[in-house]
Formats: structure tokens, sequence, C-alpha cells
């Protein structure tokens, strides 16, 4: 699988955290760093290193399933190389859609606080 790779997985967080921050500074402007300050200028320290963590947080989610499920697949391969390790591959499709259907969600939930 392509997110087998670390960097893949690490090249699609970024990239979604850049369109957040370009979608927030195109439709509020500089107003939208207010964000950091919301509810209290306290919080900023907070605020800030969760937009650091939030694409390392998806990054390893979905190299962690991926990879997962990559060794699942291939250790059955190899301890029963016959029928066996087939319905853990339908099972890896479905978990790779599940994947891919959160780490949109998260993206998109992220993208809601700019309304």
């Amino acid at each position: 699988a392509p997110t087998n790779d670390i960097n893949t997985t690490v090249a699609l967080a970024l990239l979604t955290s850049v369109a957040y921050f370009y979608a927030g500074l195109t439709k509020k402007g500089l107003s939208y760093f207010g964000k950091y300050i919301q509810p209290t200028p306290i919080l900023l320290p907070i605020n800030i290193l969760e937009d650091f963590t939030k694409p390392l947080s998806l990054s390893f989610r979905l190299f962690g399933n991926i990879l997962a499920d990559e060794l699942v697949v291939v250790v059955l391969v190899s301890l029963v190389p016959s029928v066996v390790p087939i319905p853990v591959m339908f099972l890896g499709l479905f978990t790779s859609g599940i994947q891919a259907l959160i780490f949109a969600t998260l993206a998109s939930a992220v993208d809601s606080k700019l309304t």
C-alpha cells in the first residue's frame, strides 16, 4: 500500500494542514489567528501546539493501521499460504476504506471551525 511508507502519510497530513491554513486565511484574513486566543489568551500555547500535533496524529494513525494490516497479511501468507489470507486481505480493504473515511472526516472537522 502507498500509505505503508511514513513519508507518504506525513505528506498527506501536512498537505491537509496547509489546506486548512489556506482556507482559514482566505476566508477570514488575518482575523483567522484570533482563534488561538479563544476563549482566553492563556490557552495560546495549547492552541498552537494543537496545530502542530494534528498532522502528526493523522499521519501516525494512518501509517500504523495500514502497516498493521500489511504485517498481518504477510505473517498469514508465510504461515498458511493457501486460502486463509484471502479473507484477511478483504478485511484489509475494508479497513483501508475506513481509514480513508476517518482521515477525510478529521480533515473536514478541522475545516468546520472556519464557519
